[in-house]
């Protein structure tokens, strides 16, 4: 079996864009499908209207 440390001497530069692209591309294929959803579409307008809600603290 081959331990990790000569696995990772072994790689070159490439492989390691190449494993960044594929960690990159499956988080956001999975944030994707978290978000892209019709489920969540009233809390996503919900949150949309955050920025332009009034406060509820005391002005003076």
């Amino acid at each position: 079996m081959i331990r990790l440390s000569e696995l990772v001497s072994a790689l070159t530069p490439t492989h390691f864009a190449e494993l960044a692209l594929v960690l990159f591309v499956a988080v956001f294929a999975a944030v994707a499908v978290r978000h892209g959803g019709k489920r969540r579409a009233a809390e996503h307008a919900h949150a949309a209207q955050l920025p332009l809600a009034d406060d509820a603290g005391d002005r003076p």
